[in-house]
């Protein structure tokens, strides 16, 4: 989610925005605009008392300066749990992505995760996680993160990102995927796809010893051989009792003094690219979550690596998905 920090430098370039023309919007944005307030987002939905809650669901002020100091090294419990929580991530990210038509609602979606976690006796991470209203994170065409799901029906040509994170055992499991609905413009379709081939390459690189900045040079190359702009906004994390820890994973180009951090045995941390179809201005709702580029369709894709005494294992892997 976001800190104070990136809400700042988003008000300093909101005044920017009326300068943005509409007579250069591209060919191939044909979906329906994403206008704020335009339809409901309805009440929260509850979380049975036996669940197990984080921290912040009592004091949902935001927490500053996760991101800093040394990336944490878990113990073999510790990421024991955080197996357990990716697992059910992967499967209730699956789940929820079974759903997705032309029709239904974002609102529909989320009641569809909620009850999914809860039943397994899981909490929705992204329920409360600074005041955000719902149990996930719905990001429909232009809209590049934290779209909060509304009553706004998917239509025929949309692209969704669902970004499901729970919280069980004391940790949280956290990964998302994109969506394409019904007849996808094939610019688009290929925006989709680099951004998750970003994601598989990136991943295969992670192992001991491996520099956190190389997962930046990875990502940042894919999209520029592509076209594409990597947003640069937002990064990875790592994750475990918290779910934002130490590294800030970067997905473009870092010197060795701005992410001087090497991957070891025991760190848990996502890699989420967010690319862009060209490097554009962002504007964050005054739902203060939201964050969208306007006329310039975005893609994202994420899982949650461990890096182990071998290599790497992809705790959030869905089922019949491959790293290829």
């Amino acid at each position: 989610m976001l800190s104070k920090t990136i809400r700042f430098c988003f008000a300093r370039t909101q005044a920017n925005f009326s300068k943005f023309s509409k007579t250069i919007i591209p060919d191939y944005f044909k979906t329906e605009p994403i206008i704020e307030g335009q339809y409901q987002v309805t009440p929260t939905l509850s979380v049975p008392q036996n669940i197990k809650r984080p921290d912040y669901v009592d004091n949902p002020n935001p927490i500053f300066g996760i991101y800093h100091g040394n990336p944490v090294v878990h113990n073999q419990d510790i990421i024991r749990r955080l197996k357990i929580a990716g697992n059910l991530a992967a499967r209730t990210l699956a789940h929820l992505a079974s759903h997705v038509k032309e029709g239904i609602t974002t609102d529909e979606l989320d009641k569809i995760c909620h009850k999914f976690i809860i039943d397994n006796n899981a909490y929705p991470t992204a329920l409360g996680f600074m005041h955000f209203p719902k149990s996930v994170c719905t990001s429909v065409n232009e809209v590049v993160c934290h779209g909060i799901p509304n009553t706004r029906p998917l239509k025929n040509g949309d692209y969704i990102n669902l970004d499901v994170t729970l919280y069980i055992e004391g940790v949280h499991g956290d990964n998302s995927l994109m969506v394409p609905v019904g007849d996808v413009h094939p610019e688009i379709m290929k925006l989709i796809q680099t951004t998750q081939k970003a994601l598989y390459e990136s991943i295969k690189v992670c192992k001991p010893g491996t520099p956190f900045r190389k997962i930046g040079e990875v990502c940042e190359s894919i999209a520029h051989e592509n076209g594409f702009s990597v947003c640069e906004l937002f990064t990875g994390h790592g994750v475990g009792e918290l779910l934002h820890m130490a590294p800030a994973v970067f997905h473009e180009k870092k010197t060795r003094s701005e992410n001087p951090y090497v991957m070891q045995p025991g760190m848990v941390f996502t890699i989420e690219p967010i690319f862009t179809m060209r490097r554009g201005r962002y504007q964050m709702w005054s739902d203060q979550m939201t964050v969208v580029s306007p006329y310039n369709p975005s893609a994202q894709w994420e899982h949650t690596i461990l890096i182990t005494e071998q290599g790497h294992e992809v705790i959030t892997l869905r089922d019949g998905e491959k790293i290829e």
